[in-house]
This record gives C-alpha cells, sequence and structure tokens, in this order.
C-alpha cells in the first residue's frame, strides 16, 4: 500500500505541471549551445530508401517531427466506471485548489474546455476521448556565462524521450554529473545519443559518473550541443545519485515541452493511451457477444479498449510470448475492471494448433446462425493466491529434476543433476520470483482451431519507426527493416486461419516504413484471393499523433 505523502507528492507534481502549461516564463538563451535542436540520425541506405519512397522535403519534415513529442496528452476514459465528464472535474480538481466547491469546479471546467487546455473528443465515436494540451518548445534560460557554466547532469538516451514525454529524470538514467552537484542544486539537463564507432558500430562514448567540467575536455562537449532537454532540482548529490539505484535524480521544473504525467492519477478511471492506438480499437469495430483475438496483446492498451467498446460482453482473447507480459495485462484488466479478458501466454507465431495437438482450450463458443454466443469463465483474470513454495521441495523434492537409479545391490536412490541442483539452490537463495510474489500466472496454450474468431487483431512487432519522440534511428538497417516484413507476413498467416469465413482481421504498426505497412497488406491479397480491404470506421495518419500509426482493415470472404 503506498504512503500518503507520496500520494500527496505525485498529486503536487501533477498540478505544478498542469500549472506551468498555463504560464511558461522562459527567459531568452543568447547561446545556441543550449537549446533543443536534435538531428535525427539515419542509416545513410535506410535515409535514401525513405527518401525515395516519401520524397527528400516529406521525409525531413518527418524526420523532424519524430524528434519532438506530442502537442497533447490523450486520455482514454474508461466510461465502465465512470463518465467524460467526471473526470474532467476531478482532473481540474487536482489542478486547482482542492477545497473548492463544486460550482466553482463546474464553472472551471466549463472555461477551460472553452480555452482549450482540456477539451472533449469532437471525432464521432470517440466522445469517451479527453485531450489535455501541451505547450512547447520553449527557450529556458540555463544561466549560461562564460567564466561560470551551468552545472550540467547527462542522461541517456531513453530517460531524455521519457523526459520530453514528461517523465521525471530517475537515477538509472543518469550517465553524468559535474562535480559538486548537491540536493537541491538547479542543473541543467541534456543527452548523450549514440555516434559512430571505430569498429562500425554506435555506443554512447561515456562512462556512467563521468565527472563533467562544463569546458570543451568534456566527454560529448560538442556532441550534446543542441541537446539540452530542460532545467530541473537535483533530488540528491552527485554522489547519491551515482550510489542509489532507484529515485528520482533530478526534479524537472522547466522543460522544453510541457507536457502534464499522469502517473498514478485516476488509476482505474483513465488511461493514457495515444490516439492512433484507440483508433485501431475502433477500426476493428468489435460488435457485443464476439469472441476476438489480440494476437500481440502486451501491455493491454488496445486489449482493454476492445473489451470497453464490447461493454465488457464477449470475449476479448489476449496472448503474448512473455510471461510477465501476459501478467501485466491481467493487472491492467483488473484494474480497469474488465472480466471479459482471457490471457494466455503463447507465441504468436504458433497460434494456430496443429492437428496432432489434443483440444485443451475450453469451449466458450457456440455457433448459432453464423454468430458466436460467448460465455466468460477465464480464471486467468484471478490473481491466485497460492504461491508455490520452492523451499519447501528442496534439492529433492522437485519433481521435474530428480531420477530415480539402482545401485549394485538394487537399491533404489534418487540422483539430481548438477544443473538442476544449481539451478535450485539459486532459487531458494534468490527467493520467489515476481509473478510468484504477485500470486499470479500465466496460464499457457497450445494454439487455438481455426476459423474460430470473429475478429482478429495484430498489432505486429515492427521497427517502431513511427514512435515519438526519438533522437535516435540509426539502428535500423536495409536488412533489419526487410526482416521485420518477413516476420509480418508469417504472422499474418497465422491471423488468416483463426478468423472465421467472414470475419474482419485489422493490421497495425507504429512505423514509417511502407515495406511493413503497404507491402504487407499487398501480399495479403495477393496470397488470399478470398480476402478484401475494408473501409475503416476511422482512419487517422497525421505528424500530430503521438505516433505515427497505420491501420488496415481486411475481411475474410
Amino acid at each position: 500500500m503506498k504512503k500518503a505523502g507520496d500520494c500527496i507528492c505525485l498529486l503536487k507534481t501533477f498540478r505544478r505541471s498542469f500549472l506551468t502549461l498555463q504560464n511558461p516564463t522562459p527567459k531568452m538563451d543568447l547561446s545556441g549551445r543550449y537549446s533543443y535542436s536534435p538531428l535525427l540520425r539515419w542509416n545513410p541506405q535506410v535515409e535514401e530508401y525513405f527518401i525515395r519512397a516519401y520524397g527528400a522535403d516529406h521525409f525531413s519534415r518527418i524526420s523532424k517531427a519524430l524528434t519532438r513529442p506530442s502537442c497533447y496528452s490523450c486520455i482514454r476514459v474508461n466510461t465502465l466506471k465512470t463518465t467524460t465528464d467526471d473526470v474532467i472535474q476531478k482532473l481540474l480538481a487536482i489542478i486547482q485548489n482542492s477545497g473548492r466547491s463544486e460550482a466553482d469546479v463546474a464553472s472551471s471546467v466549463k472555461g477551460r474546455l472553452q480555452n482549450g487546455t482540456i477539451s472533449k473528443s469532437q471525432i464521432p465515436g470517440l466522445e469517451y476521448v479527453v485531450f489535455v494540451k501541451g505547450s512547447g518548445p520553449h527557450t529556458i534560460d540555463y544561466g549560461y556565462a562564460p567564466d561560470k557554466p551551468p552545472k550540467e547532469v547527462i542522461v541517456s538516451r531513453k530517460c531524455a524521450e521519457a523526459v520530453l514525454r514528461g517523465a521525471q529524470v530517475y537515477v538509472p538514467g543518469v550517465m553524468a554529473c559535474s562535480s559538486h552537484v548537491e540536493k537541491g542544486d538547479v542543473v541543467a539537463v541534456s543527452v548523450a545519443v549514440e555516434q559512430p564507432t571505430l569498429d562500425g558500430g554506435w555506443g554512447l562514448g561515456i562512462t556512467r559518473g563521468t565527472v563533467l567540467q562544463g569546458s570543451q575536455t568534456d566527454p560529448y562537449y560538442f556532441e550534446r550541443s543542441g541537446l539540452y532537454i530542460g532545467q530541473g532540482t537535483a533530488m540528491m548529490s552527485r554522489a547519491g545519485i551515482f550510489r542509489a539505484s532507484e529515485g528520482i535524480a533530478v526534479d524537472m521544473h522547466n522543460r522544453i515541452f510541457q507536457l502534464p504525467s499522469f502517473y498514478d492519477v485516476l488509476e482505474g478511471e483513465i488511461f493514457l493511451q495515444n490516439l492512433p492506438s484507440i483508433v485501431t480499437a475502433h477500426a476493428l469495430d468489435p460488435q457485443k457477444g464476439e469472441r476476438i483475438l489480440d494476437m500481440c496483446a502486451a501491455p493491454g492498451g488496445k486489449t482493454t479498449a476492445i473489451a470497453s467498446l464490447l461493454r465488457d460482453e464477449g470475449e476479448v482473447v489476449a496472448v503474448d510470448r512473455s510471461h510477465n507480459k501476459v501478467m501485466d495485462i491481467q493487472k491492467l484488466a483488473a484494474e480497469m475492471g474488465l472480466k471479459c479478458i482471457t490471457t494466455y501466454k503463447l507465441d504468436a507465431l504458433k497460434a494456430v494448433r496443429r492437428k496432432n495437438e489434443s483440444n485443451d482450450e475450453p469451449n466458450m463458443c457456440n455457433s448459432k446462425d453464423n454468430n458466436y454466443i460467448t460465455s466468460q469463465t477465464s480464471d486467468s483474470m484471478k490473481l491466485h493466491k497460492e504461491v508455490p513454495s520452492i523451499a519447501a521441495e528442496g534439492l529433492n523434492g522437485d519433481k521435474s529434476c530428480k531420477e530415480k537409479v539402482s545401485n549394485e545391490k538394487g537399491v533404489e536412490r534418487t540422483y539430481v543433476s548438477k544443473a538442476d541442483t544449481r539451478k535450485n539452490m539459486r532459487r531458494m537463495r534468490n527467493g520467489p520470483g515476481r509473478n510468484q510474489c504477485l500470486g499470479g500466472r500465466a496460464e499457457n496454450s497450445k494454439g487455438f482451431s481455426p476459423n474460430s474468431f470473429d475478429r482478429v487483431l495484430l498489432d505486429a512487432p515492427c521497427s517502431a519507426l513511427g514512435l515519438r519522440p526519438r533522437l535516435f534511428a540509426a539502428e535500423e538497417t536495409i536488412q533489419s527493416l526487410r526482416n521485420h516484413g518477413k516476420y509480418q507476413r508469417r504472422m499474418f498467416d497465422q491471423a488468416v486461419q483463426l478468423v472465421r469465413p467472414g470475419g474482419i482481421i485489422v493490421y497495425s504498426t507504429c512505423t514509417i516504413n511502407p515495406g511493413e505497412n503497404e507491402a504487407l497488406v499487398r501480399y495479403a491479397l495477393d496470397r488470399y484471393k478470398f480476402l478484401s480491404l475494408a473501409p475503416q470506421v476511422h482512419f487517422l495518419f497525421s505528424i500530430k499523433s503521438a505516433i505515427f500509426s497505420t491501420s488496415y482493415v481486411v475481411q475474410c470472404a
């Protein structure tokens, strides 16, 4: 259970981030070095490929847009628990003084909706979506002086991308820090982006814990020019940052892009989700009582969006090959109060059950006039209380590793291999794993029968070149892009077998690579003549969205 002080701190941070959106007061910085003007680096062959696909001017604008976060935060309201208007009122109550009357809050809601800071979606069918507008880029005065450079903290690229979306700087993300930084000091935060190495690869070239002097002898002095993402207050001393394993290292109070953080805010009532992901669930157009498969479901955003559109009436089967990710889907579904979601640990490439395997899948569908009537009896959504007692079984009690052997006198003895002995010793030393501690389990599946789903969502693993903000993209090569396409075709082949005649397949990605989008659809239509491209309820492809996302609806004849 979380402490009350931690919750109050989170609410204060949330309120401050909103108020800063309204009244940013940056000062002009005369030094071009202390600015945010990143240049997205690509593999030369990949860059040439995209220029041919999009044109030089269009691709240049895409590359620039990718380095910026979205200009708004998109919230999906869980309409099974609350309403959009109630969520807006609660958010405003957090932003402003908590002791205000309901009439004052209602008046404030009206004013905020008019000025566009918090607004309800005007897209037909998406009225349960709330937009919270951000601001930026801002110019920040870091207190630069030729003889007295500001104290600095350099963070990793992944950390910087999270900070640009509204997160704080956490200890694991700090790479380097100026000397004599104490708790409470104001520091400039910049990012270290991968650079070419002598062996032809990419690396940071900076050792965690490096001391920054602010001079040209510093590592990455020139490389981090134009890569300053904001200013914050050190929550630990320099020594504390590199000794601690967790916690907030820098509290960001002055950001290049001001976006509110919704961490631990209205849990179960709202879900922070990119608009294209919500649109993907609408493109699937799920109907009550249908049986729907989400083939690559983690982390569960689209799964829960589909279940919400079903009003929790039907069955959504969510699969992922990672045990921990399946547990995360279960946790999210339980948090949002959704009971129609059944989860399995399953590789999507093996989603179709082989003919020689027994049918151990629960029979939850009855066919009547080609419509599926489903009943949900999933135990996988329940977080089981029993915890396997590894220590109790010990070295001689583990049924998976003991083998009976006979000696010369015919006396049977139990033999335990050295490998199993070491494994059990590690288990006893480290204790039960994360999921055993939580008391949950991920049920394995051997796949599903052909033609057993009304609709299938394939949100395929991809190159993710449409995710924003992105500060580095050169790790992708032409060959890796081709491999993504081959992998997705194999998954699509599984989806085609699983959908019933007359059913719907929605294929979606978060990449700008035509080889993983249009080329995949061309492959599907050419190979499976009984498939046809169907119109979408909503269509979205915008650089103003949180991601570049493409969805395709394919109907089975």
